[in-house]
């Protein structure tokens, strides 16, 4: 194996077509969630399945709740992934099987019709956990629910797991204690179970899976048990259903005053609510009650995370062409992902002319057939990789039994569990190098935002300047203004001694935001875990993507929806300026020239910032308490003390986001959950997973120069592939 590398490394680099696969193999497999997906490839895709759906609700109102199931039980087995879908192969068991699917799960043929009409608009592109988590908001909205930003860009599974389904759905007969338990295990916290749960707002429960609950439970109201005792027999009528709340077909709050009631038609949904003090969720269920629009919200939000869930992306996966079975059956697995891979190749070929016009003729399946018709005795092995030569034509099959990176290495995973294995400590070992200084804890959140914005949570923000690009640091809205790079740097060494080349850069600095927020006072949340690091940064995107303090309203709810944060968002995280301080640079003007400043606050400043800008590094709190994670920031913006211009656009009197403000300067806690879940929703949002980016081993600077590259990220998948 040496002496291959070493021989042919020469012919190897000087293809065209390879220096192609390299970019493919760095580029193509991120892991890029995306509202704007298929807004190139597929820019008809939403509508049709929007179309679908509600054509479908129109037939049968019921079939909005059976399609929103279908996604939560496809979510909560391995991850979004379709494979739900999947029936019963020679090679699998299906999940539809499974005891909590069996008679139970509905709507596939509806999925069915929806896959073949997205497939007529661009056959291949859209994947069907796409269209399941499409046709999940869409089945929402189209029953009165608040509609959400649905990331796109997942994969299907080529397999399914019956045991997997029978484990890790919850049962109608749970107690709370092991709902909770289950949600946790699938990184939701209790919010998230009851707001999840307010999916019972809408569908039908068969007698089966209430029966136990109406003849034997006590914290039942009696006359409701009684009432649907006769549907509901002690014996037969297993499959007789009932509404599991009082309006099944409309989506709004009332599954929760049923709950009050004793009325919850599972066992498994009484358990949110007990009557007393000691119920752990009792006060989410009567705040549901009493305000449907804290429900859709905090419904939306717990529906994009669980989207987000363990999805395949880049290479992994395939995109079926029929949503109940692989593209592989009648192929062998491995044949698939060759031609899926030789396919996405022959894309990227196809777009360079000049590669184009050394020989690459025909159509794209004559090709891919040239090569498997040539495959010899190089495929008798149980994974394998295809190397096409650019000049000849000429198929070169290469076999053998090791790791398998190209076929399947790329998953998506993000998952609060990612380094409980690999490195333990690591969650502890950050969080005690957090408690320094205590305005570090706003810079550390501010550089997990400045990282985010620009190309996603890669960690690129940390990259010093090199020969062959610029940095971030030095764009407009860090330098001089984005610091704790001497801490990253301290928490990367202490991570380093414990486990070391594991844990990437971007998600230290995603669990040092996070309890930066906790040590200054403000809420926990479970970050999910499994970024790797990018290889270079981008000045140019950090110039233009980070939000200015001088920008209105409009411009800032339009720069958040661009990267898939909703106006709710857009406020909840502003609350970080909660906490911290900022140059006079940045609102020095605004003193004199805004009529949207209370002119004695306006005043008190002026001392500390004059308007000759003699003082512009000179800082000033955010807030009234800098040091203190809560809400005094939104209360500051009710009375027109918003240091900074765009924190003041938020809250006018008669603005888009005042309702919000307002809210949150009144609760503390929804200010809390919402930041919370803003947070985990940024940090989800164009990660690098898999094999893609790297492990920094110093966030500073990225672990090869730009002329090894490319060997080294070849070498490293032909090693792992050959198990040298």
């Amino acid at each position: 194996m040496t002496s291959f590398l070493s021989t042919s490394s020469s012919k190897f680099f000087n293809s065209k077509l390879q220096y192609c696969l390299f970019w493919l193999l760095i580029g193509v497999a991120s892991a890029q969630l995306s509202p704007n997906f298929y807004s190139s490839s597929c820019p008809n895709a939403l509508s049709t399945i929007q179309s679908a759906v509600q054509s479908a609700i129109n037939n049968e109102t019921r079939m909005g709740a059976s399609l929103l199931r279908l996604h939560f039980h496809d979510c909560f087995v391995n991850g979004c992934d379709g494979s739900i879908l999947l029936d019963d192969t020679a090679n699998f068991t299906g999940e539809k099987t499974a005891v909590p699917n069996l008679n139970s799960v509905r709507g596939f043929e509806v999925i069915d019709t929806i896959k073949s009409q997205v497939e007529n608009v661009c056959a291949g592109v859209v994947s069907c956990a796409d269209i399941l988590a499409v046709a999940a908001r869409d089945s929402v909205v189209a029953l009165g629910g608040q509609n959400y930003t649905v990331l796109l860009g997942r994969r299907d599974s080529t397999t399914a797991n019956m045991s997997a389904a029978n484990s890790s759905l919850p049962a109608p007969t749970f107690n709370l204690s092991r709902l909770i338990t289950l949600f946790s295990n699938h990184g939701f916290n209790a919010q998230e179970l009851v707001a999840l749960s307010g999916a019972h707002t809408i569908g039908q429960a068969r007698c089966t899976t209430f029966r136990p609950r109406i003849y034997n439970d006590t914290n039942i109201n009696s006359t409701f048990a009684t009432s649907l005792q006769s549907n509901c027999p002690q014996t037969g009528g297993d499959n007789n259903t009932s509404p599991l709340d009082t309006t099944p077909n409309t989506f709004d709050n009332a599954y929760f005053n049923d709950l009050l009631s004793l009325k919850g038609l599972l066992h498994s949904d009484q358990e949110l609510w007990s009557g007393n003090t000691t119920g752990t969720t009792d006060n989410q269920v009567s705040a549901y009650s009493s305000n449907s629009t804290a429900f859709f919200r905090d419904f939306s939000n717990a529906m994009i995370k669980m989207g987000n869930m363990s999805v395949l992306t880049g290479t992994s996966g395939e995109i079926r062409t029929n949503c109940r079975k692989p593209n592989s059956a009648g192929l062998n697995l491995i044949d698939t992902k060759i031609i899926d891979l030789i396919t996405t190749i022959f894309n990227m070929v196809s777009r360079i002319r000049e590669v184009t016009a050394d020989g690459f003729k025909g159509t794209r399946m004559a090709w891919v057939s040239r090569v498997f018709r040539g495959r010899g005795e190089g495929f008798r092995g149980r994974r394998k990789v295809v190397f096409w030569a650019a000049r000849g034509g000429e198929g070169v099959a290469t076999g053998g039994d090791g790791g398998g990176v190209l076929i399947g290495g790329a998953s998506a995973q993000l998952t609060p569990n990612f380094y409980s294995n690999s490195c333990p400590n690591l969650l502890s070992t950050i969080q005690s190098a957090v408690r320094n200084e205590a305005r570090m804890g706003a810079s550390l959140l501010r550089l997990h935002f400045h990282d985010y914005f620009v190309n996603g949570c890669d960690g690129s923000i940390l990259l010093n300047d090199t020969a062959n690009f610029t940095g971030e640091q030095s764009a407009t809205p860090n330098i001089n203004s984005v610091r704790g790079f001497e801490v990253i740097d301290n928490i990367t060494a202490r991570v380093e001694s414990i486990c070391a080349g594991v844990v990437s850069c971007a998600d230290i600095l995603a669990v040092a935001a996070r309890d930066s927020v906790v040590e200054l006072g403000g809420p926990s949340w479970t970050v999910l875990l499994g970024r790797r690091d990018s290889t270079t940064a981008n000045l140019t995107a950090a110039n233009v993507n980070l939000p200015a303090p001088t920008m209105n309203i409009s411009e800032l709810t339009k720069m958040f929806s661009d990267k898939g944060l909703n106006p709710q968002d857009l406020v909840a995280l502003s609350g970080a300026h909660t906490i911290g301080v900022a140059k006079c640079l940045n609102f020095q003007n605004c003193l004199s020239q805004d009529s949207n400043i209370n002119p004695t606050f306006a005043s008190s400043l002026q001392g500390t910032c004059p308007r000759d800008g003699s003082r512009a590094n000179n800082t000033v709190p955010l807030d009234a308490t800098p040091t203190t994670f809560d809400n005094v920031y939104f209360n500051n913006l009710l009375i027109s003390q918003g240091l900074l211009h765009s924190d003041q656009e938020l809250f006018n009197g008669t603005g888009s986001t005042d309702s919000i403000v307002s809210s949150y300067s009144s609760n503390s806690s929804t200010f809390f959950r919402d930041f919370a879940n803003a947070m985990i929703k940024m940090g989800n949002i164009d990660v690098i997973t898999g094999t893609n980016g790297e492990i920094r081993t110093s966030c500073w600077k990225t672990n090869t120069d730009a002329s090894t590259l490319i060997k080294e990220k070849i070498f490293d998948i032909i090693t792992t592939l050959f198990d040298v």
